[in-house]
């Protein structure tokens, strides 16, 4: 096969990757809808509960023009009797929140997005191969232990990511209300900084599915080439002007698999491992070395 393969390629010894595979952007968008769902849910709930939070506000700014006109209890016995209420109200908010949406039903969406993901990925590895060196592989290549190993942590990572989401959602907004408390915030200005960081929170989220998909993406990419006895890859950017300019430094540079280039701030990484990195990974193809028999098999490993 590899004396096929050289004629192919007129002699060549290394073949660099032909086809820029495509960024999983379905899987990314199934990511948004299922984070944009669990904020829909906390949003729900918090709305629900918004006339009890206004009761809460409100009886205290009625105790706390009482106690500043002598009628009623001092002002720092005030503040923790409303710090008790308010931290009654926001852990009710939590249990039912942790409730409301429901763990299987996470999971499940979690558990489909790695799935696409995978499916994704071995489709753009197939097309790599097939373009660059004109050979057919098969889906099954690419099962066994190891690739399940690996979804399954990032199935792990990504529940208790995307639960951690509203809990820290809720937690500035429990802190929003307290500081406008003690400050004298009126009630209806308090409820619209809460619906404000909603609102930040809810994009927060998008940025985090675009980042997690990225990074499965490169994890995936990174096992299918040094499976196939890959020790070597161009990077290349997304070609776009959200490009960092780090990045653009790195586009077209041969780097090792096993020594990850310094993209910025002594940060090391590959292709996608990057915060918010679309960047790609061109497999350099060792045509003595390689790894793809023209038959599918399962993976070494399994």
């Amino acid at each position: 096969m590899r004396k096929e393969l050289k004629k192919m390629q007129h002699g060549k010894k290394e073949v660099t990757a032909r086809y820029h595979a495509k960024y999983p952007e379905s899987a990314e968008r199934e990511y948004i809808r299922l984070c944009n769902a669990y904020m829909a849910m906390e949003k729900q709930v918090l709305m629900k509960h918004i006339p009890e939070l206004s009761r809460i506000l409100e009886d205290g700014a009625e105790m706390r023009r009482d106690a500043a006109s002598g009628n009623g209890k001092g002002q720092e016995g005030l503040t923790l009797g409303m710090m008790r209420r308010l931290r009654r109200f926001f852990a009710n908010i939590r249990k039912e929140l942790d409730t409301a949406f429901g763990l299987k039903r996470l999971t499940a969406g979690i558990e489909k997005i790695a799935a696409q993901n995978r499916r994704l990925t071995v489709k753009e590895w197939k097309k790599t191969v097939s373009k660059t060196l004109g050979i057919d592989i098969m889906e099954d290549y690419f099962s066994g232990g190891v690739y399940e190993e690996m979804l399954k942590e990032w199935i792990s990572e990504n529940i208790d990511l995307i639960k951690a989401v509203p809990q820290a959602s809720l937690e500035k907004m429990e802190g929003i209300v307290y500081a406008n408390f003690r400050k004298g915030t009126t009630t209806p200005n308090i409820v619209k900084e809460i619906q404000r960081q909603y609102g930040m929170d809810k994009r927060h989220a998008k940025l985090i599915a675009r980042d997690q998909t990225a990074k499965l993406n490169a994890a995936l990419t990174k096992y299918q080439q040094t499976d196939a006895g890959i020790t070597h890859y161009k990077w290349s950017d997304s070609r776009d002007s959200r490009v960092r300019e780090s990045h653009k430094r790195l586009n077209g540079r041969i780097f090792s698999w096993d020594n990850p280039p310094e993209t910025e701030h002594g940060r090391k990484c590959h292709p996608g491992q990057d915060y918010q990195c679309r960047c790609c990974a061109l497999a350099v193809f060792d045509i003595d070395n390689i790894d793809l028999p023209m038959e599918g098999r399962r993976e070494k490993n399994a």
